[in-house]
């Protein structure tokens, strides 16, 4: 399952979910964000049931964005109970982001 496009209403509804929610925060034109797109859905599929994992291209999600307060791209936010609980600016693989989701969650 890969993740999910999300647009303002869809990431309000699963942000105030029960599950934890990871978004990634990016765009078309950015190369880096194109690049860890693959990893990304492979963690969608690796974490279901367990974390939903979305995406919100910030060019068609202005708002969204600026009221995230994401300034760099790609930004991941891990949400836990409607909460922005950690970030991660530019991972470079597949591992940092699953070292990054545990230690979030665990905290």
């Amino acid at each position: 399952m890969a993740a999910i496009n999300m647009n303002q209403e869809l990431f309000e509804e699963m942000r105030s979910g029960s599950t934890p929610l990871l978004v990634d925060f990016w765009a078309p034109w950015c190369g880096y964000c194109r690049r860890i797109s693959a990893p990304y859905d492979k963690i969608a599929e690796e974490y279901s049931g367990r974390l939903t994992v979305g995406k919100v291209n910030v060019d068609e999600q202005a708002q969204l964005a600026a009221a995230e307060q994401i300034e760099v791209l790609p930004t991941l936010v891990l949400y836990r109970n409607g909460e922005a609980i950690d970030s991660i600016v530019a991972p470079t693989s597949k591992a940092m982001i699953d070292e990054f989701i545990r230690n979030a969650l665990t905290e």
